[in-house]
């Protein structure tokens, strides 16, 4: 009885796995494209990158930042969470204070909310304030 059972298993085996694989004479190149029905993102779908900068480059100058992006401050390792910041228009621009959150650390800097443009300060470790402006811009 086991042994009819391995005989039936060994002949219908190889008929149950032909009917999954394609054929030699199919040619893959021949078949029909395979389509989305979802809209690929268009470049205002997708996300922008951050403007990075460093404190030191910041006194007197006026900063470009896209709305939706933020303005990220790249400061040394270890004083994330030692810099202050201030905007005059909360609703252009309003600074993200650095720092461990979670596991990770964080870079401070300036979200953006809306298009305009904003005196900002920002005042590192040392108390040192630097005086900018961020003009924030639709992309």
């Amino acid at each position: 009885m086991k042994r009819t059972r391995i005989v039936v298993l060994a002949a219908v085996l190889p008929l149950l796995i032909a009917g999954c694989t394609p054929t030699a004479s199919e040619d893959p190149s021949t078949a029909e494209p395979v389509t989305s029905t979802t809209p690929s993102p268009s470049g205002m779908d997708q996300m922008l990158p951050p403007t990075i900068v460093e404190p030191s480059d910041l006194e007197g100058t006026d900063v470009p930042v896209i709305r939706g992006t933020s303005l990220v401050l790249a400061v040394p390792e270890g004083s994330e969470a030692e810099w202050r910041g201030t905007t005059a228009d909360v609703a252009v621009a309003e600074f993200s204070a650095g720092g461990p959150s979670e596991g990770a650390v964080f870079r401070p800097g300036f979200i953006v909310r809306e298009v305009g443009s904003t005196a900002a300060t920002l005042t590192g470790p040392d108390g040192a304030t630097v005086s900018f402006t961020i003009t924030v811009s639709e992309y």
